[in-house]
């Protein structure tokens, strides 16, 4: 969380670094003034999120979500490969910000998202469905955290290689980011027997999945900064040319053969069988 500092307006003006002050700078070559996204505050959501009812736990932070738990075929045998492929473009959005009345610029962060899922179904017949989707909404609250309002507006055209201007969709003078790390950490065909008596065709089959969720939420604002530099980077390093396959398979070792033995994993390669 936020920690007031002292650091204010620096007391140096960019440009070439006093002789007197060179050791305090690691003998960098001037001082500069860059504009970049600094981060204000920050914390750190975690959540496990199921798709059985009966498996949520909410003082142990295991929540049920609708969204986990899909109806399928009965016919399925099992779920394979799934995988979380990442936020839905557009669909991060901030719903409020509603600051606290003892400090107006520590508030509440309210976001909605949505992440898309992917896996595969594997039926009784030996068939794979493949790259099935299933989508993953959520809504969070957050804080509070330290957000102030920017005090000035700092707005942008670009100009795209055709000469077109197009608005810039970046730069804002507020940011929220969020950035989101998440696995499906389970993945299972559930099967409900309907009611007796009834056909055995009319049994109802769900796909449940358990997902591990980790988000990160920044506030941040636009500002300038005044930092040491070392001169421009220099230009890369020429990419090298991989040359033709069988020169890069003749400078190869050949593979192992053969699994390693017990004793090479406890003394290494031993000499004597």
């Amino acid at each position: 969380m936020y920690k007031p500092t002292t650091c204010g307006t620096s007391m140096y003006t960019p440009g070439v670094i006093p002789e007197e002050l060179r050791d305090q700078f690691g003998n960098a070559c001037e001082l500069v003034c860059v504009q970049v996204p600094k981060v204000y505050d920050s914390c750190l959501l975690k959540a496990c999120l199921v798709g059985e009812p009966e498996k949520a736990k909410p003082e142990e932070k295991i929540f049920f979500d609708s969204d986990l738990r899909v109806r399928i075929d009965c016919s399925a045998d099992g779920i394979v490969n799934p995988r979380v492929v990442g936020i839905v473009p557009g669909s991060f959005r901030i719903i409020n910000k509603k600051p606290i009345l003892s400090d107006p610029d520590r508030k509440f962060i309210s976001y909605t998202y949505q992440l898309k899922i992917l896996y595969d179904v594997v039926y009784d017949d030996g068939t794979i469905s493949k790259d099935n989707e299933l989508l993953l909404r959520r809504s969070e609250t957050v804080g509070p955290l330290y957000c102030p309002e920017a005090r000035s507006f700092i707005r942008e055209q670009k100009i795209d290689q055709s000469g077109t201007i197009r608005p810039a969709t970046d730069e804002d003078d507020e940011i929220i980011k969020l950035e989101v790390v998440a696995r499906v950490l389970d993945a299972q065909i559930i099967r409900e027997d309907c009611d007796t008596p009834c056909d055995p065709y009319d049994d109802i089959c769900y796909a449940v999945f358990t997902v591990g969720i980790f988000n990160i939420i920044k506030c941040e604002l636009i500002v300038q900064l005044v930092i040491p530099a070392f001169g421009f980077c220099p230009p890369p390093a020429p990419c090298e040319n991989l040359g033709e396959p069988c020169e890069i398979f003749n400078q190869e070792f050949p593979p192992d053969f053969f699994p390693p033995q017990l004793d090479d994993f406890i003394t290494g390669p031993g000499i004597d069988c």
